[in-house]
């Protein structure tokens, strides 16, 4: 699983650095963005990209896939769905991505 941040947003850099502490398993590769072949650099700037095989995950569901994959994030995983559900998550997580540090 590749986890595309921003190299250039700390928060996204603090945000893969707590990524690769919790993955016990060692499935995720995090790698900037911007080294990124072949995805619309403007939408992987908008929110959180996730590749998963042929898969691409974005924003709150990517969000949801990591608690899918790690093992330490497993209890979150309800509260997330939750979330979705309610409509809550995806707004909050937009929220936050827009205020989040640009180079």
């Amino acid at each position: 699983m590749r986890v595309l941040i921003d190299a250039s947003c700390p928060y996204c850099r603090a945000f893969g650095r707590t990524l690769k502490a919790l993955d016990l398993g060692g499935s995720l590769r995090i790698e900037p963005l911007q080294e990124a072949q072949g995805l619309d650099r403007e939408a992987l700037l908008q929110e959180l990209h996730i590749l998963d095989g042929e898969r691409v995950h974005r924003g709150y569901q990517a969000l949801l896939a990591l608690a899918r994959r790690l093992s330490l994030l497993w209890p979150l995983y309800p509260l997330l769905l939750m979330g979705l559900a309610f409509g809550l998550g995806p707004r909050l997580y937009r929220t936050l991505a827009e205020r989040r540090p640009h180079a």
